[in-house]
Formats: C-alpha cells, structure tokens, sequence
C-alpha cells in the first residue's frame, strides 16, 4: 500500500476507519516451477499450474510477474520461450494466460488449455526476491515469519534478519526478533540459518539455505514497528 497513491488527512473521525474481509487462497492449480534450480537467489523452470505445463503463446515478462508472485517471489528477472528446462507433455497445455495484476491464483485470470503446443515451447521463467507475511500473532505488525506458506527456522535469527523482514512488510524496523511459541515439526523452512547484515531490502539477497527440512524445531518470528 505504501507504493500506492494516497494523501494524509487531519480530519478523519475514529468511525471512519477502511476494513475489508479477505477470500480464502484456496487454489486448485498452484503454480510450480520443473527442470530449473532452487538456490537462495532465485527459483527457475518450466512454469506448471498443477500437472498443466505453461505454453509460451502470449508469455511475457509481465505475466512472469504475475506467476512469480503466486509461488511467493517478487517478481521474475527473466523469461524463457523454448522449453529451456526441458521438454513439456504436450496432452494438455495451459496458454494465453492473462492477469490484471491482483490475482493469487491462476483460476482468477483468464486462459486457454488445450493439446495444441509442442513440446519444445514450453515457458520458462526465474523468479527473485521473497514475499513474507505473518502468522500467528495478535496484532498486524507481529507473527512468525512465512515466505510462500513456509515457516524460517530460528537458526541464526537476529534483529538485523527481523529488521529486514519488517521493511519488506512496509515496517520502519524490529523491535525483537522473537522464536515461535511451538516447534514446527516435519517440516520444510523456506530457509534456515539467515544471516543478514540489516542493510538489504529482501531476506532473499541475505546467505541462507533453502528448503531445509527437520524433524522438529522453532520458527523465526518479529514484532515490527511503523
């Protein structure tokens, strides 16, 4: 919101506060990338909406940014035409695809599916950048940290790693990096062991491991300041 236009009033009654009721994220073609790598900058591959390989009829960068941002990345730093992670299935392709920009799940835009693509034209993208939220806390500025439905292991976590993840949420900072009240168990983090130097604007430009997997253990978690 901070990036959208708006403009400061004196004279707004304490009945007059802007509320909304969010949809639930309920999703039957999530959005995954095939063939490509998944390292601490970035997430490559062919694009798949389920089992649904992407066709590159109409794909473009600002497509790939909308993609990018259903798997949890910011957006997409590049785009591929010609099955650059390998060959997709050709039975059914999903093609055409095009979004208004506010969408987070690919039944909300409009496309086209059929068999009609080969296999060599399937689109590619690399995606950059994390997008967080919070869960679990009792007001808007605190909660564990989750990028893309996946928790950050308490590994390592400090108050320069929360005051990233505070300026990307539109923050001014952390007032504590905090631990989750339970374990996490069974589970993929989305990273592990983030060691920030407080300076940058993304918890992906910081050294972390990605998809870490434990048996159980504490998530990371932030308490933000405006």
């Amino acid at each position: 919101l901070l990036d959208c236009p708006s403009k400061q009033v004196a004279d707004c009654g304490e009945h007059e506060g802007a509320g909304l009721k969010c949809n639930p994220r309920s999703n039957s073609f999530p959005v995954r990338l095939v063939g490509g790598a998944l390292t601490a900058e970035s997430y490559s591959g062919n694009v798949y909406f389920s089992s649904y390989p992407l066709c590159h009829h109409g794909w473009d960068m600002d497509v790939a940014n909308h993609v990018c941002r259903m798997i949890g990345y910011v957006g997409a730093s590049e785009i591929s035409f010609q099955s650059t992670y390998g060959d997709v299935p050709t039975t059914t392709l999903v093609y055409d695809v095009q979004c208004k920009g506010l969408e987070w799940k690919l039944q909300d835009c409009s496309y086209k599916m059929d068999g009609d693509c080969p296999g060599y034209k399937g689109a590619g993208v690399v995606c950059k950048g994390y997008r967080v939220e919070l869960k679990g806390g009792l007001t808007v500025n605190e909660g564990d940290v989750f990028i893309n439905n996946q928790p950050i292991t308490y590994n390592g976590w400090d108050i320069k790693d929360a005051n990233v993840a505070c300026r990307m949420l539109g923050f001014a900072g952390a007032t504590s990096a905090t631990r989750s009240k339970y374990y996490y168990s069974y589970t993929y983090f989305k990273a592990n062991n983030v060691a920030c130097t407080g300076t940058e604007t993304n918890l992906a430009d910081c050294p972390h491991t990605v998809n870490y997997h434990y048996y159980r253990t504490y998530g990371a978690g932030v308490v933000c300041f405006y």
